[in-house]
């Protein structure tokens, strides 16, 4: 998850690709993959190559499906949620600011490293 301001606005994930917002989504619903297959009746082969890494992207029909299934827009699938800078107060607490901010300055190693424990001590609980 980050935050990237620009010219007074906010972008949730903007950088980020169609593949991780999507697994990011995933992950937050905790939605498997095999789930969103059986859900869109897309191969799960396929959404597996989405979510790989390289850079390969899904058909218009696919991302709507998929989309859908989700309850998201394909837009932020595919870019992010462009957040003002009014309602970003709003949407993250102090405490959650920071740690976007934090997180958005760690090297992509140290951001997997975040990631791969938050999700150990998610499965500890």
């Amino acid at each position: 998850m980050f935050i990237k301001s620009r010219n007074t606005k906010f972008y949730y994930n903007l950088h980020m690709g169609f593949g991780e917002n999507l697994h990011n989504e995933l992950v937050f619903q905790d939605i498997q993959i095999k789930e969103l297959s059986a859900r869109t009746g897309i191969k799960k082969s396929t959404l597996d190559k989405y979510l790989s890494g390289n850079k390969s992207q899904p058909s218009v029909e696919n991302a709507v499906k998929i989309a859908e299934s989700l309850g998201v827009s394909v837009e932020y699938l595919v870019k992010g949620v462009e957040i003002s800078d009014e309602n970003l107060k709003s949407v993250l607490s102090a405490e959650y600011r920071t740690l976007v901010e934090n997180y958005h300055q760690l090297s992509p190693f140290n951001k997997q490293t975040v990631q791969d424990l938050t999700e150990s001590m998610l499965k500890r609980q």
